[in-house]
């Protein structure tokens, strides 16, 4: 946070119960700060109204510029920003983010929002070494798909989908729809500010470029979201709407990313890509069909589970985080270190969208240690690469350590659980060399628990138990492994 800037709040302020410590984000009509809340002892983020064409901060209160209407727009905005708090407040869905609390303090209002510890979409695209894979964009679409048909259902636009704002949850994975535009459209609109800082240039739709908010629709935020997957299959941003329809040279996903991901996945981003808001899918219902058809790891066909939860299936593949970013919660449990198998008793109810699988009846190893010859760190193939692999069927849980290379990890897995099964076998985690992972769990509800991966066995426990006790209270460690075979004793 830089203290010379006069319109940020300085470390230390205190508002109510919270003490900024750090600065989130900033656009043209809020900041974001990193807050403790004394009372609880817990971090959240506090998101300010402060719209920088109407305002300017003085001390701790805020003094309107001397514009026509800048009080009278003001006002207006602030019942805008307490109607979107309120409306979010309400969603419940596990991947948008959670209101806490809106009040009013020096002469603005404020945004209590759960912290959300990891990176953008952005930034993890920015971080992998090859394209993301069609499993991977298929865990992002699932479940944020889910999430804007609630919000589409409350006749709420998000009006500012892009990668900047979708954020992957460090702790498990999960995609979380960050800040709704849609009061900074409608403030727009009411006042007649035409500001860039209202537009994400090459993922807002044309017909918001327009004052006419009556064009606004699901389809407006099916052309932001068709953008922002565009933008993850091609690796680049889509060209900016208004260029667009002066000449439309935008390459179709279908072929600039031919080859990589499904057919029918691609056509549905072009589709949602259509220039004409008549032109596009009129609904989440209508696309997520065309988009996900034939994912192998979320339904193309909302489930019948709550629609206040995401809707993933049970059996998914986990997304690659950058190695710089090593520490993420991976959800399954290993019953089984190339021996035997342990049937796991799916939970009840729904659970939120994340990297991999539910967790019941707790987690534990068969007895006795298991080396394979062909280990991959300190065996006959030293100078290769560690690779653990686990794999999926229907609850039955198969691992496979210490191979000398990816694939053949993920195929010894395999083989594993296609001896058993014939089909439906499906790869869900690969830990590469010096990876570890390991869970931690209340002692008296095994159900309650988190994991984590680290470089050490002691980073991934320690991170693991922290992360559960920071959710649930005390916890223990009830299970390590190491891609190269070493076992917490």
């Amino acid at each position: 946070m830089d203290a010379r800037d006069e319109t940020l709040l300085p470390p230390g302020t205190r508002i109510d119960q919270y003490v900024v410590t750090g600065i989130l984000g900033r656009g043209g009509f809020g900041i974001t700060y990193l807050i403790r809340d004394e009372m609880l002892n817990k971090e959240f983020a506090l998101k300010e109204f402060f719209p920088e064409d109407l305002v300017r901060r003085d001390g701790h209160s805020l003094k309107f510029l001397s514009k026509a209407n800048a009080e009278e727009d003001y006002r207006w905005g602030l019942r805008k920003f307490f109607d979107e708090a309120r409306l979010l407040a309400q969603f419940n869905h596990a991947n948008i983010i959670g209101v806490r609390r809106v009040f009013e303090a020096n002469d603005t209002a404020y945004m209590v929002l759960d912290l959300v510890r990891g990176m953008t979409f952005e930034k993890w695209l920015r971080g992998l070494d090859s394209r993301p894979t069609q499993d991977e964009l298929d865990l992002v679409a699932g479940p944020l798909l889910s999430a804007l048909a609630l919000v589409h259902e409350n006749r709420t636009w998000h009006l500012d989908i892009s990668p900047e704002n979708i954020m992957i949850r460090g702790e498990d994975g999960s995609p979380i729809l960050l800040d709704f535009g849609a009061s900074r459209f409608e403030i727009k609109q009411h006042s007649q500010l035409v500001s860039a800082l209202v537009f994400k240039s090459g993922y807002s739709a044309p017909e918001q470029y327009t004052s006419n908010a009556d064009r606004y629709g699901p389809w407006t935020d099916i052309y932001a979201f068709a953008a922002t997957l565009y933008r993850a299959v091609t690796g680049e941003r889509p060209m900016e709407a208004t260029s667009r329809q002066l000449s439309d040279d935008l390459p179709p996903a279908s072929q600039a990313a031919a080859g990589h991901y499904r057919a029918s996945f691609l056509a549905a981003i072009d589709e949602g890509l259509r220039l004409s808001p008549h032109g596009r899918p009129q609904s989440v219902q209508e696309w997520r069909p065309m988009l996900l058809e034939g994912s192998e790891v979320v339904a193309a066909e909302p489930s019948t589970m709550s629609r206040h939860t995401s809707q993933v299936s049970q059996q998914t593949s986990a997304m690659r985080v950058p190695l710089a970013y090593t520490t993420r919660l991976i959800k399954t449990s290993l019953s089984e270190i190339g021996g035997g198998t342990r049937k796991r008793r799916v939970l009840t109810g729904a659970i939120a969208a994340s990297l991999l699988l539910l967790l019941g009846g707790g987690v534990a190893l068969l007895a006795g240690g298991y080396r394979n010859p062909f280990a991959a760190c300190g065996g006959m193939f030293s100078n290769a690469d560690c690779w653990a692999a686990v794999v999926d069927h229907g609850g039955n849980i198969f691992a496979r350590v210490e191979e000398p290379s990816k694939a053949a990890a993920e195929a010894a897995a395999l083989k594993r659980c296609t001896e058993r099964f014939d089909q439906g076998c499906k790869v869900i985690a690969t830990l590469s060399k010096d990876e570890c992972w390991a869970l931690a769990e209340t002692p008296a509800d095994p159900t309650r628990w988190r994991a984590s991966m680290g470089t050490s066995m002691e980073l991934a426990q320690r991170d693991a138990r922290w992360e559960c006790e920071r959710s649930f209270g005390m916890c223990q460690v009830a299970l390590t492994f190491c891609a190269d075979g070493k076992r917490a004793e």
